[in-house]
C-alpha cells in the first residue's frame, strides 16, 4: 500500500511526536545504512565536507534566501526547527502548507539567511504575523502544498528567490539538475537533525516517471526529482528545490518540498509543489487571503 509521507514534519512540538514520526519513518523507509549514515556535524567555521543522503554541508553564507521555521520557545534552534522555507519578498516566506496548516502565527518564528541554526549572529530572525495556506490544500487537495508566512519586519540586504514564468515547463525539463537544501533528517534509521545547512543536487524526472511512483501525483501542480541515494528527507518540508541558470543572476525556485515514500529510495523520488504552475497560482484566488497574497506578489 502506498503511504504518502510528508517530509520535515516530524514531532514539531514534542519529543513524543518526534518518536511517533520516527516510527512512521522506519515503517515506510528502507534506505541502506551506507546511504543513511550521518557524518559528524561541522562546527561553525569548519570547511563543509560531510556527505549526507548524497549531499554536502554548506559553507557560511550559502543560499541566503534559505529560511528555517522554528517553534517559539526556549532551547536550541536545532531542536525547535520543524520545516524549511525560502524568502519570496522582503516580508514573505514561502513554505509547504502541511508545515503550518492549523498553526497559529504567534507560535512560529523564522530565520532567514542563517547557515548554522545555532549561530544567532547569522541572518535575521523574524516573527510571523499571519499564515496563508493555499485554499485547495485547506480543502483536502494535498497536491496544492503551498503556504505563505507574513513577517513582522522586512528582511533587508538579502536577495529573494525568483519564480518561473507561470505556465512554462522550461525549468523542469526531465534530466535537468536542481538543488534541494535544508536542515532535515540525515539518517532514515535513527533520526538525526543537523545544525548546518545541507544540500544535494537531484535530477528532475518526467511526469510519467512521477506518476509511476505515485498514482496520486498531479502533473498540473507537481514536479518530482531525485534518484536512489540523493533526496530530501524529513524536516526539509517547505524548503526550496531550485536552479541556478548559466549567465543569469539569481536563483529560480521550481519546487516546494512536499512528500515522498521514505528518503533516497529506489523508485521513490521526492514530490514538490511546482512554483511555475499556472493552476497552482490561479486557484489561490479561491480565498480572500490568497487574493491578497497574489496582489502583494504581483502574480
Amino acid at each position: 500500500m502506498h503511504i504518502p509521507f510528508f517530509r520535515r514534519h516530524l514531532g514539531r512540538t514534542s519529543a513524543a511526536g518526534l518518536a511517533a514520526g520516527a516510527a512512521l519513518t522506519l515503517f515506510i523507509s528502507a534506505a541502506s545504512p551506507a546511504q543513511a549514515a550521518s557524518a559528524p556535524v561541522a562546527k561553525d567555521g569548519d570547511r563543509p565536507s560531510a556527505y549526507i543522503i548524497g549531499g554536502v554541508e554548506k559553507a557560511n553564507g550559502s543560499y541566503p534566501f534559505m529560511s528555517a521555521l522554528l517553534n517559539k520557545g526556549r532551547g536550541s534552534a536545532v531542536d525547535r526547527q520543524f520545516c524549511g522555507g525560502s524568502l519570496l519578498t522582503t516580508n514573505v516566506v514561502l513554505t509547504a502548507a502541511h508545515c503550518v496548516e492549523g498553526t497559529k502565527a504567534k507560535t512560529v518564528e523564522v530565520t532567514v539567511g542563517r547557515t548554522v541554526l545555532s549561530n544567532k549572529k547569522q541572518g535575521s530572525l523574524r516573527n510571523v504575523t499571519d499564515i496563508v495556506v493555499h485554499p485547495r490544500y485547506a480543502k483536502g487537495q494535498e497536491a496544492y502544498d503551498m503556504a505563505f508566512l507574513m513577517l513582522d519586519k522586512p528582511v533587508r540586504g538579502t536577495a529573494p528567490v525568483l519564480l518561473p514564468t507561470l505556465g512554462t515547463d522550461a525549468l523542469i525539463r526531465p534530466g535537468a539538475s536542481a538543488t534541494v537544501a535544508g536542515w532535515g533528517n540525515t539518517n532514515t534509521e535513527i533520526p538525526s537533525f543537523p545544525d548546518r545547512l545541507r544540500a544535494v543536487n537531484v535530477p528532475v524526472l518526467s511526469h510519467i516517471e512521477c506518476r509511476a511512483a505515485y498514482p496520486g501525483y498531479d502533473k498540473g501542480v507537481n514536479v518530482c526529482a531525485g534518484v536512489e541515494g540523493k533526496d530530501s528527507c524529513q524536516g526539509d518540508s517547505g524548503g526550496p528545490l531550485f536552479r541556478k541558470l548559466p549567465g543569469r543572476q539569481g536563483v529560480y525556485q521550481i519546487g516546494i518540498v512536499s512528500y515522498g515514500d521514505g528518503c533516497a529510495e529506489q523508485g521513490a523520488p521526492g514530490v514538490y509543489a511546482y512554483t511555475g504552475s499556472a493552476k497552482l497560482w490561479k486557484t489561490l484566488d479561491e480565498s480572500a487571503k490568497g487574493k491578497k497574497v497574489k496582489r502583494l506578489l504581483g502574480r
